[in-house]
């Protein structure tokens, strides 16, 4: 099974679970959303080849108690800015547990697999982050603004194949429309890998605007 169907089977099977929950329990609540990303990757290997492009996806979280779990998926097609380098179809795909401790504090682990496709083959990074995330009020209880820093508890890269160290964070802002259940958010994230015992890195950048409803 490829990398994109993984993805997409996974996601969906827990779209279904979470509607089923969501109206089987009253205790659990949920979001669900659709989201545009302008996504910039710049890689230093033997050169330097930077790539950018727009990535179309969703993402979702189920809640029960203090604990929440939270998917994310986007596609899209990066383009080399030198106009000579290959281009890139891009799939990634996260999944999240969150621990909210309190309205405004919480932390979080989980995979995140970032897979490019070339005619020359496959490129995957496979990151497991541990992080957490502080939330405050900006205007009212209407707009809230967010920032998270992570680190990366493993790396694990295909080609070359290896392991390495990441870090990153996002930071953003988040508006409820009034009493119903539409809200948006705008936010920015950036992370930086390094292969070890290999002259090569990345470092990606995202800006991600998101609109979702929430069920309370």
């Amino acid at each position: 099974m490829s990398t994109r169907s993984f993805w997409l089977t996974a996601l969906s099977a827990l779209g279904v679970l979470t509607a089923g929950s969501l109206a089987a329990q009253s205790s659990l609540s949920g979001t669900a959303a659709g989201l545009v990303q302008n996504f910039r990757a710049r890689s230093e290997a033997s050169g330097v080849t930077q790539v950018s492009g727009t990535a179309l996806g969703f993402a979702g979280s189920l809640r029960f108690r203090r604990f929440e779990l939270g998917v994310q998926y986007a596609e899209g097609t990066l383009q080399p800015t030198d106009q000579v380098s290959e281009s890139r179809d891009l799939v990634e795909g996260a999944l999240a547990l969150r621990f909210v401790g309190t309205p405004w504090l919480s932390v979080e682990m989980g995979p995140r697999v970032r897979h490019y496709a070339t005619t020359s083959g496959a490129e995957r990074w496979v990151t497991w982050r541990l992080g957490g995330r502080v939330e405050t009020a900006l205007v009212g209880t209407s707009v809230r603004g967010y920032a998270m820093l992570w680190r990366g508890l493993g790396l694990d890269v295909n080609v070359p194949p290896g392991s390495g160290s990441t870090r990153g964070g996002e930071v953003g802002v988040t508006v409820n429309m009034g009493p119903g259940p539409l809200w948006f958010t705008l936010g920015y994230g950036i992370d930086h890998a390094q292969v070890r015992d290999a002259a090569r890195g990345e470092t990606v950048e995202t800006l991600t605007l998101t609109a979702g409803l929430r069920r309370r």
